[in-house]
């Protein structure tokens, strides 16, 4: 996406300070500023300096003749309120009702500039790095609107322009200027969970331009199709950029098309093909069990990879925003009972620990999983057409994955976008649940595993009542037989 150089450096500076806001914590009573668990800037307060917080709940109902810069789960700006400076600020959710005399700048999950917010210079800029982005129904942004995250929506009037990148961008209302935006893929549904909590609701990926919206400008976005717009919308010219997926062979009209798609076929697959090798030369060289192991399992136990993969994908997201949040949780916590330097090296380590859950789980789901089936596909081309068995040294895994990966390759960068993309979701899904499977099993065999004791289940007895058999009577013994040894019965009819 073409950002302008400006917007650039205010998203460059944003992402700095928004940094360095858990550095300024300590600070807090060096200035004017406040901390603690419900914080409040009263309607009568006025504060000529800038206004520094770190708190779980901020509302400012007051004047701020300064910069807004803190922490804290919620912040509101109520519609008595006027911030005459800057807003900085990092957390859960930030809502502006009130007067605001410059850029407002948020990075967390929601920010909503409400219908009846007043920001009141030519110049003010929204810039967000955030999962929710919302100008609300009447509200009137005078400059531009810079978002990065999964969504944003547009009801009100954008008077500059838009540039948005993530899955869903929702225009309601008018932008004067012009849009430029890289959205998700129409086809898809969402795969963000709601969150209850600060209410906000995920929409279907993709650019969404209702019947009454209004562009000035031109529109330029990136996408993996091609979206339905409604006529009249745009006023300038409508500029489209595929990226990712597979162009269509079946619909083009043109040879030169055709030798277009079919050279970025192989240049796609190429990439692929490198890549793969480049990770499954190092996986198999320092763990190759890791790479063997799930091809089995997708080999052998097809079904239930598939399903471990799709519970991996859908269960990912909550699990990366609960961390987080718990980690914001301990950071206040350690905060409010003033041990200032091991919040900041919490508050450090918690940004570490996210980004490098971020990065895991993505490494999994877009590069292991396709690693595994190339090495699995390897290992069906050795075995059923090459006749060689398996087993054997680094140098014949390597030449089975060459096999694995083109093959691979070549089929899922197919330009049949419903095949390609059908097969590559599938197999994608597989080789993450055959190594969460995998790893499963590791855990549960490791000798310092040891499963929770289950309290004994009553096996219940049955009590079978025998009834005494009588005993029959013993006969009288024959004359001359009392007083013999025990077991004599008699002498043989030889004597």
């Amino acid at each position: 996406m073409r950002v302008s150089i400006r917007l650039q450096r205010k998203l460059m500076v944003m992402l700095l300070v928004l940094f360095a806001l858990g550095g300024m914590a300590s600070q807090v009573e060096a200035a004017e500023g406040a901390r603690g668990d419900k914080c409040l800037v009263d309607v009568s307060d006025t504060i000529d300096d800038d206004f520094y917080f770190f708190c779980r709940i901020l509302d400012v109902k007051g004047t701020i003749n300064g910069d807004l810069i803190g922490i804290a789960s919620s912040v509101t700006i109520y519609s008595s309120a006027q911030v005459t400076g800057d807003v900085w600020v990092a957390g859960g959710e930030l809502i502006v009702e009130g007067k605001v005399g410059d850029d407002i700048h948020f990075g967390g999950v929601s920010l909503v500039v409400q219908s009846q917010a007043r920001l009141s210079s030519s110049e003010i800029d929204v810039v967000s790095v955030a999962l929710n982005t919302e100008i609300a129904e009447s509200a009137v942004l005078p400059g531009n609107l810079l978002a990065y995250g999964y969504q944003a929506r547009i009801d009100g009037t954008v008077s500059g322009e838009v540039n948005f990148a993530g899955e869903a961008l929702l225009i309601n209302g008018r932008v004067v200027g012009s849009v430029e935006a890289d959205v998700g893929d129409p086809r898809r549904n969402t795969d963000v969970p709601s969150l209850p909590f600060y209410d906000v609701r995920f929409s279907d990926p993709g650019l969404l331009l209702a019947e009454e919206a209004y562009i000035g400008g031109d529109l330029d976005y990136h996408s993996v199709t091609v979206h339905v717009l409604p006529p009249d919308v745009v006023r300038g010219d409508v500029s489209f950029t595929r990226i990712g997926g597979q162009p269509d062979i079946t619909r083009v009209e043109k040879p030169d098309d055709a030798a277009e798609i079919l050279s970025a076929y192989f240049v796609a697959s190429l990439r692929d093909v490198l890549t793969l090798m480049a990770l499954g030369a190092v996986g198999l060289r320092l763990v190759p069990t890791l790479v063997r192991q799930p091809a089995q399992h997708v080999r052998r136990r097809t079904v239930p990879t598939v399903g471990w993969g799709l519970l991996t994908f859908m269960l990912s997201i909550p699990v990366i925003i609960t961390v987080f949040a718990v980690g914001l949780i301990l950071v206040l916590i350690l905060y409010l009972i003033k041990l200032n330097e091991l919040t900041l090296m919490l508050g450090v380590g918690v940004l570490i620990a996210t980004a490098g859950l971020v990065a895991g789980i993505s490494f999994l789901l877009f590069f292991m999983g396709r690693l595994v089936v190339s090495f699995m596909i390897g290992q069906l081309i050795y075995r059923y057409v090459l006749r060689v068995p398996e087993t054997g040294s680094y140098r014949r895994w390597m030449t089975m994955l060459v096999f694995g990966t083109i093959a691979y390759a070549l089929i899922t960068n197919m330009p049949l976008p419903a095949l390609g993309i059908i097969i590559e979701l599938v197999t994608e899904k597989a080789g993450v649940g055959a190594v969460v499977m995998y790893l499963r099993k590791l855990i549960l065999d490791s000798p310092t595993f040891t499963p929770r004791a289950e309290s004994p289940v009553p096996v219940p007895v049955a009590t079978v009542t025998v009834s005494s058999v009588p005993r029959p009577e013993q006969e009288p013994s024959p004359p001359g037989m009392a007083n013999l040894p025990d077991g004599f019965t008699g002498f043989d009819e030889d004597w």
